[in-house]
């Protein structure tokens, strides 16, 4: 396969959105414009072949594909728009395309509440915008109140255990910690009972942001906040959502 040299050429006039959301004053940032040949790069995201192995994809609801390229200064760039320096969980990081389908597809438990990712994410809508709709919401937990789960407890998990008498036991260990999040925040029955994503909230998930799918456009937001793909069940039933996915770390990994 042959790409072009240029194929991850960064805009330098992209237009850039900051926004604070929720009571927690999560920081989203929004860079329109972001590559200067986004048509290459979809070309190049269609062309790659998908897989939905497990290994690969954990519980995302759809297929990846990958390839390798030089991305380092995507991460230097995504790094300044943020305001602190990231790092790849992986090196070398190989550029990683998401594609989504509603066509015959089943959601489990997991892929009908929202979720949280390792630390920063960041992603690049490539849908030209004949297909662009929906997006990636943000949402608050209304049984606790919590909007991000940090890496490890903080005072806010603490205070919460606290409020709800709960053993010491489950903020001690990594595994009581998860134990923790999957009985108390993404507890089965929070989930949306139909087919669907959790989209505009249920009474268990509020909508804080709806962050507009755009074409080209680059989001970046804490991971560890609440988020879910917008996505209704009418939507993408013929053309797949595309998108560019990076997660990265505010600590050097290895």
């Amino acid at each position: 396969m042959s790409i072009p040299d240029d194929v991850l050429a960064i805009n330098p006039d992209a237009t850039v959105t900051v926004e604070h959301i929720g009571r927690g004053n999560h920081k989203v940032v929004m860079a329109d414009q972001f590559y200067k040949f986004p048509e290459n790069l979809l070309q190049l995201a269609l062309d790659l072949p998908y897989t939905k192995q497990f290994e690969i994809i954990g519980n995302f609801p759809g297929v990846r594909a990958s390839v390798n390229l030089d991305t380092q200064h995507i991460f230097d760039k995504i790094g300044e728009l943020w305001g602190t320096k990231l790092y790849p969980f992986f090196n070398p990081q190989p550029v990683v395309f998401s594609g989504i389908t509603n066509n015959n597809y089943r959601l489990n438990i997991g892929q009908r509440q929202p979720h949280i990712d390792k630390d920063i994410t960041a992603m690049v809508y490539l849908n030209p915008a004949q297909s662009c709709v929906g997006g990636t919401g943000l949402f608050r937990h209304l049984p606790t109140g919590l909007e991000r789960l940090s890496i490890t407890p903080d005072q806010e998990i603490r205070d919460l255990a606290d409020r709800l008498e709960l053993s010491d036991e489950f903020l001690q260990s990594a595994e009581g910690y998860e134990n923790f999040q999957n009985s108390m925040v993404f507890n089965p029955l929070f989930a949306c009972r139909e087919n669907t994503y959790i989209n505009d909230g249920n009474e268990y998930w509020e909508l804080l942001k709806l962050i507009e799918m755009k074409p080209n456009r680059l989001i970046i937001f804490d991971g560890r906040c609440f988020h879910s793909q917008y996505i209704k069940s009418d939507q993408f039933t013929e053309a797949f959502r595309v998108n560019q996915i990076w997660y990265l770390s505010r600590e050097k990994k290895g």
